[in-house]
């Protein structure tokens, strides 16, 4: 039986290994080539780490390119993680996949964006140019249309139910099919509900939908967030997420909907003076392998590539809540020295009852004639199968959903 991953028992060489993956760049030696002896301590396991990889992709029959925008180190000091959020997972999807191959495959896993952005990266991966990258699913959606079935506002509901969407075959043989067809391979998903955060200054926390009246909300790519901030009585304002600061900071938007964690991962949460759990969409952070990549491997090594995926899907699951409740802290029983404990940002967690509230005013019923076009877009038998995965009772079963 396959061990399943603890944050807190994480072992030493297991912890140094994610810090050293994304340590191995020339510059970053060359850093601690003359920093004080703890540097040169490091300069020595960190070009060690580097011989070791570049003698295993030596040996390895397939190379899989994998991108990804974020930082492995963001959070030296993380009680849990040193990575951003949105990354969580990645580091042993590649550890995973290259022990179920056998070392046959190794995932050379580029951060900081070296490989493009999360909207060229997928369009690199339809067009067979690029293995395996990282990305939001509203970024995927633009080469994967498919993916926006998960955006319609609480379609899904509690997270309990999108886990139960990852581990499932129908899902496989549905949503995961239709995203294969269309160029891109999911291989594991983490979701992270995403909030309404407002800038400072505004005076006010928002409880109910009236509140947001007349407000300038960033919005993503996604149609369907579009849509939902278009019912809701904003102002949909789209800002690309590497000027969402200053538009926070300056006034250009009043508000941003996202998960904390990345708002946390990028100083956002300077300029953010309240916050509402909304939570009526997932921001979910994906990696995807390349179809025509994929397709090229021999059958045993395809096998391979999605073991490694269960694992690491396995282990997102079971990072999730601590991660959330213990490093980020938005969770009511959070410690004091998590991150979002520390700042004094005003954290509304809405009642059942007020929750009811923006349930009814972004409903389906409600709102027929805006959602069935989109619906039929999109693929409707996708959309009907994810409300009834999402539906069924119990609690999550961990299954490899490509197996009946």
């Amino acid at each position: 039986m396959k061990q399943q991953f603890d944050p807190k028992a994480a072992p030493m060489d297991a912890r140094r290994r994610k810090f050293l993956s994304g340590s191995t760049s020339y510059a970053f030696l060359a850093s601690l080539r003359g920093a004080l002896p703890v540097g040169a301590v490091f300069y020595e396991m960190a070009e060690a780490f580097a011989a070791t990889e570049a003698e295993k992709k030596g040996k390895a029959e397939h190379v899989m390119l994998l991108g990804c925008t974020e930082s492995p180190n963001r959070w030296p000091n993380g009680k849990l993680s040193k990575e951003q959020s949105n990354i969580t997972g990645i580091a042993e999807l590649k550890e995973f996949i290259q022990e179920e191959s056998k070392g046959k495959i190794y995932v050379d896993l580029q951060y900081g964006g070296t490989l493009g952005s999360q909207i060229e990266m997928p369009r690199k991966l339809q067009q067979g140019v690029l293995a395996a990258c990282a990305a939001s699913t509203q970024n995927v959606a633009a080469v994967a249309p498919v993916w926006n079935v998960l955006d319609f506002p609480y379609h899904i509901g509690p997270v309990e139910n999108f886990w139960k969407l990852m581990f499932s075959k129908d899902i496989n043989d549905s949503l995961r099919k239709k995203s294969e067809q269309q160029g891109v391979i999911p291989l594991c998903v983490f979701p992270q509900v995403r909030w309404i955060q407002l800038r400072k200054g505004l005076g006010f926390s928002v409880r109910a939908p009236e509140q947001l009246k007349g407000l300038k909300v960033r919005v993503t790519g996604s149609r369907l967030e579009q849509e939902a901030f278009k019912i809701l009585p904003t102002n949909p304002t789209p800002v690309g997420w590497g000027e969402v600061y200053n538009a926070m900071k300056d006034g250009t938007v009043d508000g941003i909907h996202i998960g904390p964690g990345p708002v946390a991962d990028y100083n956002i949460t300077e300029v953010v003076g309240t916050q509402t759990d909304v939570e009526f969409m997932y921001n979910s952070d994906a990696v995807y392998v390349s179809t025509g990549w994929y397709r090229k491997l021999p059958p045993a090594l395809q096998e391979a590539v999605l073991e490694g995926a269960f694992r690491a899907q396995s282990m997102q699951h079971d990072v999730y809540e601590p991660y959330l409740r213990d490093q980020w802290g938005i969770r009511q029983s959070s410690p004091a020295d998590s991150v979002y404990k520390k700042l004094s940002i005003d954290t509304v967690y809405l009642t059942p009852k007020e929750r009811d509230v923006w349930r009814e005013y972004l409903s389906y019923e409600r709102n027929k004639a805006v959602f069935d076009p989109l619906i039929e877009r999109f693929g409707k038998a996708e959309y009907d199968m994810v409300k009834k995965v999402a539906s069924t009772s119990g609690s999550v079963e961990k299954r490899r959903w490509w197996k009946a």
